[in-house]
């Protein structure tokens, strides 16, 4: 039997002294031998460390990133409750200065053992791990299947062949070369495919491995840590593991003969039948945090992914369904002017409201329909979205519609003269009117709760004014900023403002004050227009209209 490799101690090895290791030291991250392991009980700094034995740790390093990304040199110390996240001195002092609630570490961490947080992190690790194996099997079953296939396909042809004249030899013998060249490429990818279904189980039972050391042998701080730092990867892989399986096919290889033999060219063709991988894997719950609430983040940093180009015209409007399909809207275009694209930007289809130039959009929340402003027209567009053609339509005489929203079966449309219209979404009646500014009222936000029923929205011109109001008009908060065309919330109802001559993004706290500007024109802002989240908040779409009409999509953070 192969002795196991000696474990040498760190702090004796950079000494250039060569010593056994007996314990490892989960917060200095290092092996110890019997001295330094003595030294570690009697310095005080060192006495509350975490030692285990290094049998217990198997060879595998485990550790956990406990600096900040932001800031060099700066550890995490405290947790942001407002953005759910770890934060250094340095975050707290900026980015985080306006939060409510920031814990440091170890008192926001007691409980992490028994918190769902752990409970959620440890199921989705364990159902994407399950799936892999599974995908590991079938690609191995696949592999050796695609050999079964090849000979089975030879036999037909060979039966075939026993009925035909011998001056067919030639045309077998091409056939033959054919498979031979699909049966490769099949082979190549069921290889390819079995290598990434590999490599996607050792990186997700590494991060299991993670998770159940620290939960057994680690303090709750650096468990707490971990999971927090480990979270971002465990979704990554959650998505990466959605999209192989998706990508990834079996193959069948059949033989079809042709039914005319006198006047047959060749012995047939060679038919690739492709079927999707059988096995499945259903992302489960949305992880919690120790609230219980859906997770979802607070962005605090934005990660530019890609642009996504316009071919024609400007964005003015972007909304997205409860599927994460992205709807567009230009109103200098009379063609295809509303638009669907997936949350990544690829375009899926394109609907012409031939009516007239269209503005805002937005989705009527438990059906497949939208509604679109037509403000030159005077005019509600409303879309199947099924089936992406136009329905019925509204019109608001005396309204230039621009920004709208839907709650409670009306709609609410935000006017070319300040005031915001609440319309009956069935009849189409008018049920009030509020008059709260002088300018086009071009995004709207409502959020309804069993407290309040809040109105959000932004005057563009005018009093360049972002408030927030209640339904019968009462002032909540207004803010004054330059040129504003679009907002978005976050869900702490932080705003997000996109001033078009200025080209930034603001952010707001939900009680109206200035908080930080996030992006800029250096960030690539280019005459921004129109803001959304999807609904996770993890990310985010902002649309420029200069002479490059585009769409960004950053990765919140």
């Amino acid at each position: 039997m192969i002795a196991s490799k000696m474990v040498m101690c760190d702090p004796c090895s950079k000494l250039s002294k060569s010593t056994e290791g007996i314990k490892y030291c989960i917060d200095c991250e290092d092996s110890l031998c019997t001295e330094c392991t003595a030294l570690h009980s009697v310095v005080k700094v060192l006495s509350s460390h975490h030692l285990v034995d290094v049998s217990v740790t198997s060879g595998n390093t485990f550790n956990i990133s406990k600096n900040c990304d932001d800031h060099e040199n700066m550890c995490f110390e405290f947790y942001c409750s407002d953005h759910d996240c770890l934060i250094c001195r340095t975050c707290m002092a900026n980015t985080h200065r306006t939060c409510g609630k920031i814990q440091p570490i170890d008192i926001a961490s007691k409980g992490c053992r028994s918190s769902p947080m752990l409970e959620d992190i440890t199921q989705d690790i364990a159902a994407l791990l399950k799936s892999t194996k599974e995908l590991v099997e079938d690609r191995q079953k696949n592999e050796t299947r695609v050999g079964q296939i090849k000979a089975k396909a030879l036999k037909q042809i060979a039966k075939f062949r026993q009925d035909i004249n011998e001056h067919l030899n030639e045309l077998e013998s091409k056939l033959f070369s054919e498979i031979d060249i699909i049966d490769e490429e099949i082979c190549q990818k069921a290889g390819n495919g079995l290598l990434d279904a590999d490599k996607r189980q050792r990186v997700i039972e590494n991060i299991r491995q993670q998770v159940e050391f620290f939960t057994l042998h680690a303090s709750e701080s650096q468990l707490f840590i971990l999971l927090n730092t480990i979270n971002s990867d465990v979704s990554k892989q959650s998505q990466s593991l959605q999209t192989l399986i998706k990508v990834l096919e079996t193959n069948d290889l059949c033989f079809e003969p042709w039914d005319i033999i006198s006047v047959i060219r060749s012995l047939g063709s060679v038919k690739v039948t492709s079927f999707p991988c059988p096995v499945t894997y259903q992302h489960p719950k949305h992880m919690q945090a120790q609230t219980g609430e859906v997770y979802k983040i607070v962005p605090t940093k934005f990660e530019f992914e890609k642009k996504v180009s316009i071919p024609l015209g400007r964005i003015t409007c972007m909304t997205l369904t409860d599927d994460n399909i992205l709807l567009l809207c230009n109103d200098m275009t009379s063609e295809n002017n509303i638009s669907a694209w997936t949350e990544t930007g690829q375009h899926l289809k394109s609907y012409t409201c031939s009516k007239g130039r269209v503005f805002g959009i937005t989705i009527i929340s438990g059906t497949d329909e939208a509604v679109a402003t037509l403000p030159d027209n005077e005019l509600l567009q409303f879309i199947n979205l099924t089936s992406f053609t136009g329905g019925k339509q509204i019109e608001v005489p005396g309204v230039c519609p621009y920004g709208v929203a839907v709650v409670k079966n009306n709609v609410l449309v935000g006017c070319g003269d300040g005031k915001i219209s609440f319309i009956e979404l069935n009849s189409g009646e008018f049920h009030q009117t509020l008059n709260v500014g002088s300018g086009i009222i071009s995004s709207l936000i409502p959020v309804v709760d069993d407290k309040d029923e809040l109105l959000y929205y932004c005057e563009h011109t005018g009093g360049n004014l972002v408030s927030c109001i209640k339904f019968d008009g009462t002032r909540i908060f207004s803010c004054v900023l330059k040129e504003l065309v679009a907002l978005a919330l976050d869900c702490k109802e932080n705003l997000y403002v996109i001033e078009i001559d200025s080209e930034d993004l603001h952010r707001l706290s939900s009680n109206g004050k200035v908080d930080d500007i996030l992006l800029k024109k250096s960030d690539g802002l280019d005459l921004p227009f129109a803001i959304v989240f999807n609904k996770t908040y993890r990310k985010m779409y902002v649309s420029n209209v200069d002479l490059e009409s585009n769409v960004m999509i950053f990765n919140c953070k």
